[in-house]
């Protein structure tokens, strides 16, 4: 336990240098505070955070371009780039102390809160994994498995050697780059395995995708700190996204959900800058880029916030044409930047299986009843809590109707439905983006728009309260207002408050973990150890698998799906990403559906059965402690071709080896 207690602490410390070093040195050169005094950022928190998400989107920008010049990235290399960043950062904080540009200044009342409510996001989401050292449910495989290749290759990778036949590799990496990022800089100290480090940077990142709503709560609420603050209580403690993301290993989308509000931040103050400013610009490209290269579908996502932006801020400012000119003519500049800096990796991808799939969408080839699944809502209590979306909705036509820019939001909800639905507009493409997809990524409007809300009524509603505590954004500093002891007592009294609607959103989200998604158990992670130490190097298992995603693809139901990564034995079964590779030969993918199906119409009692699994180098059967379909112990028991060589403990259900002997 200590060792494990040792690799999160140290871990979590590494993470946090790891994220905002690089990022942090970049704004210092790119946006530095003027000899006047004036930095871009209200706060050092807002700095800090806005330092994280750049790192993460920093990251496989790097990646690419080092991918494309033929270098390679490493321990030594990361280092020196953190000791460089380091460097850079105290160099332009002191020039900006000694210029009295920077001011450090004790934090104040909404800062205090914002630091209590983040402790308790990040504590419970470690506390949930604790233990944990493979992550849930089929997305974490391949999501691991891709991080191990960056770290085995140095960096981007074409073939998925030795762990999967296949040939190509057109997947969004920002992800994995940024965990291989962390375990290249912090594996020597933790000691956690790849697979362990996965789980911990997922709940890191978990965290950031719900602190990344501060900067751009506060920006659209009009400088309301304390919107962000409570934006970020709802967000990480009181909705079960994003922290639900941990069952299923949907870190991909969660990494751009934290680079998204980062993005739109930096992009805006780009955008509604007094003059042109390069170094704006250039934070804002390579937001986009990174964000570009993370998730294919968080881009769409941030594009589709600049229509009725555009729209919103045009109206205000059509008086004023060159403002206006100006203003377009840079979110142009950024589209344009960012496109150019995502160029070969995007003609990459087309080397791949993906514009076929997309192709096929648009041209409404998969299934109807695939794409119906794929377009169904699911209850809305899943994502955002009712009470949640009720305030959400009320606070955007409170906004709307006060012409406030926090009202974008609801529109861009709007927005987001419609691209998960484009036949509401008549237009092709249903299930290229699901709505689960678009419901996943609810809680960041509900939370901002739920808390502007709240701040604007206790701001505006209530004098009494009001006469008492001041107004919620108190100038200059947002401390408390001097409103003498019964200021003081009714402040006192709203912390106690805010600090126990978190504590009870801590409790609700302590019991997130499902059992029920666990593919990899410890019993499995003692089984699969053996299958390492005892098993012949080049013998592959026939492991458990089920259809999914309309019958097209083919997942792991157990433990047996990780053991190219984690016992270094070949399965039947390879990443689901052979869906959209390129494999050994042109039929490979149908190859691996095929022995799918085959295995579900035979039984390992039937000596032909062994015989075709012999011929193709399958010599052991492994089931896991959660089982499946395909494979069923009971009746590998019956057969006279399988040898029991690893058995459960007495009254488990699993996991079992089984050799398989030729008839």
């Amino acid at each position: 336990m200590g060792a494990v207690t040792w690799g999160t602490a140290s871990g979590v410390l590494a993470a946090s240098l790891v994220l905002v070093l690089p990022g942090w040195a970049l704004l210092a050169l790119l946006l530095p505070c003027d000899r006047h005094g004036e930095c871009p950022y209200p706060d050092l928190v807002t700095l800090l955070i806005l330092s994280a998400g750049l790192t993460v989107a920093l990251t496989p920008v790097v990646l690419l371009l080092f991918s494309l010049v033929g270098l390679k990235l490493g321990t030594g290399a990361v280092l020196a780039l953190l000791v460089l960043s380091a460097l850079v950062v105290g160099w332009r904080m002191l020039a900006w102390i000694r210029a009295g540009a920077w001011r450090p200044a004790w934090p104040d009342a909404p800062l205090v809160a914002l630091g209590l409510v983040a402790a308790l996001v990040l504590g419970v989401r470690l506390w949930v994994v604790r233990g944990v050292n493979v992550g849930f449910w089929g997305d974490s495989y391949q999501h691991t498995l891709i991080t191990q290749l960056i770290l085995d290759n140095g960096g981007l990778f074409r073939s998925w050697a030795p762990y999967a036949p296949l040939q190509s590799f057109t997947y969004h990496f920002g992800l994995h780059g940024n965990i291989a990022l962390f375990q290249w800089a912090s594996g020597w100290l933790t000691g956690n395995a790849t697979p362990r480090t996965v789980v911990l940077f997922g709940q890191v990142l978990n965290t950031l995708a719900v602190l990344a709503l501060y900067p751009l709560a506060v920006r659209l609420s009009g400088g309301r700190r304390w919107v962000g603050v409570l934006s970020v209580l709802i967000a990480g403690l009181l909705t079960p996204m994003p922290m639900y993301y941990v069952n299923w290993g949907r870190y991909t989308q969660l990494a751009g959900q934290a680079i998204l509000p980062v993005a739109l931040w930096l992009t805006l103050e780009a955008v509604e800058a007094e003059r042109w400013h390069a170094g704006r610009l250039a934070a804002a490209v390579l937001a986009v880029a990174g964000l570009a290269l993370t998730h294919y579908f968080v881009l769409a996502f941030y594009v589709l916030f600049w229509p009725p932006y555009l729209v919103a801020w045009s109206v205000g400012r059509w008086r004023r044409g060159r403002r206006l000119r100006a203003g377009w003519l840079r979110l142009a500049a950024i589209a344009g930047l960012a496109v150019l800096l995502v160029m070969p990796w995007a003609l990459h991808v087309m080397e791949g299986l993906l514009p076929r799939i997309l192709s096929g969408y648009m041209q409404g080839t998969p299934a109807e009843e695939f794409v119906e699944q794929e377009t169904l809502f699911l209850p809305l209590a899943q994502f955002v809590p009712h009470y949640v979306a009720v305030l959400a909705v009320a606070g955007g036509l409170w906004a709307l109707a006060r012409r406030r820019p926090v009202a974008l939001l609801l529109v861009w909800t709007g927005c987001l439905l419609l691209l998960s639905n484009p036949d509401w507009l008549g237009l092709p493409g249903n299930g290229v983006v699901t709505n689960f997809t678009v419901e996943l990524v609810l809680y960041i409007p509900a939370a901002i728009l739920a808390a502007d809300l709240v701040v604007a009524v206790i701001d505006t509603g209530w004098p009494w309260l009001r006469a008492l505590v001041g107004r919620v954004e108190p100038a200059p500093r947002g401390g408390v207002p001097r409103s003498g002891w019964a200021g003081r007592v009714a402040w006192a009294g709203a912390a106690g408050l805010l600090l126990a609607v978190a504590w009870l959103g801590v409790q609700q989200r302590r019991t997130v973990l499902d059992p029920a998604f666990q593919l990899v158990t410890p019993a499995d992670e003692q089984a699969i150890a053996w299958v390492r130490a005892t098993t012949p190097t080049g013998t592959c298992f026939a492991v458990n698998s089920f259809f999914a995603y309309g019958g097209s693809l083919v997942a792991g139901s157990d433990a047996g799906w990780w053991l190219p990564l984690l016992a270094g034995r070949c399965t039947t079964l390879p990443p689901l990403n052979y869906g959209a590779e390129v494999g050994p030969d042109p039929g490979y993918g149908e190859q691996v559906n095929a022995l799918t199906r085959y295995l579900e119409q035979n039984t390992l009692q039937d000596a032909a059965t062994v015989r075709t699994l012999r011929a193709q180098g399958i010599g052991y059967a492994f089931i896991g402690e959660k089982g499946g379909s395909l494979l069923d112990a009971e009746v590998l028991q019956a057969s006279p071709y399988c040898r029991p060589v690893y058995t459960p403990a007495p009254g488990a259900a699993g996991p079992w080896v089984f050799e398989i002997v030729t008839p």
